[in-house]
């Protein structure tokens, strides 16, 4: 996946104030996540702000490679594996990217405008297509 010049520039841009607000964006997150598919709820046995910093570490992680998207690959589809070892549908993967657009537009606001929604869906849905993949591929025996 190839990202504009312009939607690495507004992810970035974001993202710097995603990190200023990153405990109480990921509580809106989760909150929103168990709203619309409260059944999501069961799959996270840790505590949620462990886990929101765990999603805050992986959104920093995917950030600083927006120029080298293709070399998350391999993270990617193993962390897809694991998700379905845990028990994450393929349906799952479109609520978590809706609730996380929702979140951010919460927690930036009037910052959050429409290129810089395209821009993080788009790294969303590329993210999650990976993870999918990951998840679909069969146990590799050692």
């Amino acid at each position: 996946m190839i990202f504009s010049e312009i939607q690495k520039r507004k992810i970035r841009e974001s993202f710097e104030e995603i990190q200023t607000i990153a405990a109480p964006l990921a509580h809106l997150f989760y909150g929103r996540l168990f709203v619309m598919d409260p059944s999501a709820k069961h799959l996270f046995k840790n505590d949620i702000r462990s886990q929101g910093a765990k999603l805050m570490e992986m959104l920093g992680a995917v950030v600083n490679a927006l120029d080298r998207f293709d070399t998350l690959l391999p993270v990617l589809r193993e962390l897809g594996h694991r998700h379905s070892v845990y028990g994450v549908r393929d349906e799952q993967y479109a609520i978590v990217a809706s609730a996380l657009l929702w979140a951010l537009g919460q927690g930036l606001e009037a910052q959050f405008d429409a290129e810089t929604k395209a821009a993080w869906s788009a790294l969303l849905n590329a993210v999650s297509s990976e993870m999918m993949a990951g998840a679909a591929e069969p146990v590799q025996k050692a």
